[in-house]
């Protein structure tokens, strides 16, 4: 009886033991859970980040992304290196972003309207690739195009009599480039297709040559951005007549836009932002915009931007992909591509 006894109860204190242990067993991970280790975009970010510029070092967009980078490190914490991936028209940087296989949010890319927005459609080298293939952080310069006369011209003295001038008579404007991917060419091009003028395009090698056929009289008008004609313009060198943007700019608050002067709605200009591969974790996005929302708003950054004739135009999410598709949309409609 009595073994019988001990044998009743060694079994039954194994069978104790037994739960004891798998009750141990089921509350590991809940205490592990409680001290999980934190996730990437926590954590982000821990290392320098890239931002690529299509362009060389020392042109407009370099110096304007090395200046933002000073304060973005201050405001996202880690250094910020600036790398000129040139060639192509700025597409070598963007495909390799656009072709990015590790997402992570440690590279980011200047991207320059209207290059990447309407290269798709330039029947010269039409591109792979939209503003749909990169993922939009934040826009940072909006530089507005311009019409600009000669101080001692006499055929035309504002927008109204230029275009009346050049519904009967062709008028030569300089531009670097010609057809959509040109918003100097497009803002031409907008003239002759809703007001039946004959301007014509003489294409050169950049933004200066084009200065200076205007300047030299081998060019009729100046079609050009702020930045080009913001010095000028203050020394009285020739008088730009109108912009092309939705309100007067601070930079050239006497100048007055397109729609005042009763020739449409119409926004043409180059723009400068920064974009992400597709597939970047949404948390380590948010904080790359937050960072880039202070450091292009800092006093210093605006200040010195204006300087060089660039003005600030903040802009993130869904405003700034509308922006730019809006234009996308105009310039399409002006060259008749569905």
């Amino acid at each position: 009886m009595k073994k019988r006894l001990s044998v009743l109860l060694l079994a039954v204190s194994m069978v104790l033991m037994i739960v004891s242990g798998c009750a141990s067993k089921s509350e590991t991970p809940a205490a592990t859970t409680g001290t999980s280790a934190p996730s990437a975009e926590t954590k982000y970010p821990t290392k320098p980040i890239t931002i690529m510029v299509g362009y060389s070092a020392g042109g407009s967009s370099d110096v304007m992304v090395r200046i933002l980078a000073n304060k973005l490190e201050k405001y996202i914490g880690q250094p910020i290196v600036v790398v000129n991936k040139t060639g192509a028209g700025g597409w070598v940087a963007w495909e390799e972003l656009i072709k990015s296989t590790t997402p992570d949010g440690y590279t980011i890319s200047l991207i320059n309207t209207p290059n990447i927005t309407l290269g798709a459609f330039d029947t010269v080298n039409p591109r792979a690739y939209t503003i749909d293939d990169v993922d939009l952080l934040a826009n940072q310069v909006t530089d507005f195009n311009v019409i600009a006369i000669r101080n001692d011209e006499k055929r035309y003295t504002d927008l109204a009599s230029l275009v009346e001038y050049a519904k009967t008579n062709t008028v030569l404007s300089a531009s670097s480039a010609t057809g959509i991917i040109s918003d100097d060419a497009t803002v031409v091009e907008y003239f002759n297709m809703n007001y039946k003028t004959d301007f014509e395009i003489i294409q050169t090698a950049g933004a200066k040559d084009n200065e200076t056929m205007f300047i030299s009289g081998n060019s009729d008008v100046l079609v050009a951005n702020i930045a080009d004609v913001l010095s000028a313009t203050k020394n009285g060198s020739y008088k730009v007549i109108a912009i092309f943007s939705p309100e007067r700019s601070k930079l050239l608050p006497d100048v007055p836009t397109v729609k005042e002067l009763g020739f449409g709605d119409a926004y043409m200009f180059s723009a400068r932002g920064y974009a992400l591969p597709k597939g970047v974790d949404p948390a380590i996005k948010e904080k790359i915009m937050t960072a880039l929302e202070s450091a292009i708003n800092d006093p210093e950054v605006v200040n010195k931007l204006n300087e060089m004739g660039a003005q600030t135009d903040f802009m993130k999410g869904q405003e700034y992909y509308d922006f730019l598709k809006n234009n996308v949309n105009l310039s399409k409609g002006i060259y008749g591509i569905k």
